[in-house]
């Protein structure tokens, strides 16, 4: 009869444990909101932080030393497209159009693209950062080539 005892009390106390330690985890993935999302991907208002670190506005680049692209964007949601586009100041067809597909919430991306097909001239630098929402940030930056 001892045994009989020693099991249930064995029993209880491990019963005992488990249960504060199932509340926890359950209070833990509860205060995780993206865990039990609905699914909901519409867009939050809420913008991914897209800062364009180089160039900057009318800064002249060369034409055998290239352009520099370095950018930074920070999202909640992450940010699931950068897309980067070159053009021609007066509104010509793109000239450089290149995507890349982060999937983090901070992003600093730093590239260098040729300039060797390019005219001496203005250019426009457009950047778009969209997070896994469809929020979306843009950014331009006109450059001059010579």
């Amino acid at each position: 009869m001892p045994e009989s005892r020693e099991k249930t009390f064995s029993y209880t106390t491990m019963k005992l444990k488990t249960v504060p330690a199932a509340l926890a985890a359950i209070l833990t993935l509860t205060a995780c909101e993206d865990l039990f999302e609905s699914g909901n991907l519409e867009p939050d208002g809420s913008v991914p932080s897209l800062t364009v670190n180089t160039p900057t506005n009318n800064q002249t680049a060369s034409i055998g030393q290239g352009l520099t692209i370095d950018v930074t964007v920070v999202d909640k949601d992450q940010v699931s497209n950068l897309d980067f586009v070159v053009a021609g100041s007066s509104g010509e067809n793109e000239l450089i159009h290149f995507v890349t597909k982060p999937g983090k919430t901070v992003v600093e991306y730093d590239t260098l693209v040729s300039l060797q097909n390019f005219e001496p001239g203005k250019y426009t630098l457009l950047i778009s950062a969209q997070d896994r929402r469809t929020n979306q940030s843009l950014k331009e930056v006109k450059f001059n080539v010579q």
